[in-house]
């Protein structure tokens, strides 16, 4: 890999993918009527901070590291909510990958086919159910929620 390739990964892909699924994240907040939602980009120094109606989003200075969608409401969401909520961060990866996959066809170029499998790995990798610390993917919070006692709060 070439260094040009390496700092279009590091700089636009690894972000703007985690963006994309930090998206799905806040798309599906808001569907089900989340009173706040806030996504962040990025760790370190505050960068830029914007709202709009019941959105917050906050990018720091390393900004392709890490990423983290939350939200609210005043009435707790249901076990179905929450799934879904978690899913759709995977989802959008996916939706993207399946999009540029076809790219290709048009256009060959590496860095649309390294776009493709970061979407690919970022959108696979975060339904790995992996706890360390106080991180983990949204995996191991599917996995968490599907192994509560109470699967009659699906439907």
């Amino acid at each position: 890999m070439d260094i040009l390739l390496l700092l279009f990964l590091i700089l636009i892909v690894v972000p703007s993918s985690t963006l994309i699924h930090e998206m799905g994240h806040a798309l599906a907040a808001r569907m089900i009527k989340a009173e706040t939602i806030s996504l962040s980009i990025g760790r370190g120094k505050q960068l830029l901070q914007f709202r709009f109606e019941r959105f917050q989003m906050t990018i720091y200075a390393v900004y392709f590291l890490d990423g983290l969608t939350s939200s609210s409401r005043v009435n707790p969401y249901s076990k179905r909510e929450r799934l879904w909520i978690t899913a759709l961060g995977p989802v959008f990866n996916g939706i993207i990958a399946f999009l540029l996959f076809f790219v290709p066809n048009w256009y060959e170029n590496e860095f649309i086919f390294l776009l493709f499998w970061y979407n690919v790995w970022l959108g696979l990798g975060n339904l790995i159910p992996l706890k360390f610390k106080n991180k983990h993917t949204d995996g191991y919070t599917l996995y968490q929620l599907l192994s509560e006692n109470h699967p009659s709060d699906l439907y």
